[in-house]
């Protein structure tokens, strides 16, 4: 049963004018920076999905790639090999990545990997799919897929445009963001961060590890493969080397950890911030000084990190409560 801390959180006033504010910046904004607050509220998604994994249950897993890959190129195959509808090719990609993240968490606990063994497994896992989709012809391999050209068909899964995908983009990561605090607010938040505090003594106490760990990969895989399927139809071109690379999820995982892991909205706020800063870099200074822009981008990273090692969201906590008690 979830607690009231989800039910005041989506009756709060607060969220529904943010949320009411960035519906309507379609009407306000160019293409251009639309389309960059697209992409990261796509990586608002997917950090929001690893944060049920790599920050609740502190299983850092470098195997999300594999189930982003699968909502993406697999959905994107089935309809263009295939001729298989997308709504169709989500649900089926999303079935097989939950039972992808089942079988990597009934692994990890099969055969009690510590937390580095983890990280590595779910590495080669991440690879082994990368290398799988290159070589694989019906998923495209090497070159990838071409998807039909978007004509605003919702039944055929098609968004409209950029301004569509916007709002598409924002209403899943609103959920999946949601879904993190109603996690956070139920027994199995519970439950899983005391598997990530002690897994030992949470097995002692007869929590069952194996059955919460499952559950949040399945979760996390599922809700992962869903964005990768969304967010191939935005792309139109299901690009191997882009969604079915380890590299997305680093990036993921750099996102989840700048804004707080383990905290609802932390993901949220690390792929808002470092999302448009590195595309605004790359346009700005990409052209002037070669790799000048990741230079720069890597430095703001590492300050980060440095001044805050629990996250922004905690840090932005701490000065709020600070000026509440001021004002006092």
């Amino acid at each position: 049963m979830i607690n009231d801390g989800f039910y005041k959180t989506l009756a709060s006033p607060a969220l529904w004018v943010l949320l009411l504010l960035a519906a309507a910046l379609p009407l306000a904004l160019n293409s251009y920076y639309l389309h960059i607050l697209t992409i990261a509220l796509v990586y608002v998604a997917l950090a929001s999905a690893w944060n049920i994994v790599g920050g609740m249950a502190g299983q850092i897993s470098l195997a999300h790639s594999l189930f982003i890959g699968t909502g993406a190129m697999l959905a994107a195959a089935l309809q263009v090999k295939l001729g298989i509808n997308m709504w169709a090719g989500l649900v089926i990609s999303a079935a097989v990545a939950g039972a992808l993240g089942a079988l990597i968490a009934w692994i990890d606990f099969r055969f009690q990997l510590g937390h580095l063994s983890f990280v590595l497994i779910t590495l080669a896992f991440a690879e082994m799919a990368a290398i799988v989709v290159e070589g694989w012809d019906f998923l495209g391999g090497a070159s990838g897929l071409l998807l039909p050209r978007d004509t605003g068909d919702v039944a055929a899964f098609q968004f409209g445009g950029v301004q569509g995908a916007y709002w598409v983009m924002l209403g899943l990561s609103a959920v999946i963001v949601l879904i993190n605090v109603a996690i956070l607010n139920a027994p199995l938040g519970y439950y899983l961060r005391t598997i990530r505090d002690n897994e030992k003594a949470a097995q002692a106490i007869g929590v069952n590890v194996l059955r919460h760990k499952i559950t949040a990969m399945t979760i996390s895989a599922v809700l992962t493969s869903i964005v990768g399927t969304c967010y191939v139809r935005y792309l139109t071109f299901a690009d191997p080397y882009q969604l079915a690379s380890p590299t997305i999820t680093i990036e993921i995982v750099l996102f989840a950890t700048v804004g707080g892991l383990g905290r609802a909205f932390g993901p949220a706020l690390g792929a808002l911030l470092l999302v448009p800063l590195g595309e605004v870099l790359r346009g700005q200074l990409g052209g002037a000084v070669p790799g000048l822009h990741y230079f720069i981008y890597g430095v703001v990273v590492i300050v980060v990190i440095m001044a805050t090692p629990r996250g922004l969201l905690p840090l932005f906590e701490k000065v709020l409560l600070r000026r509440r008690a001021t004002a006092r």
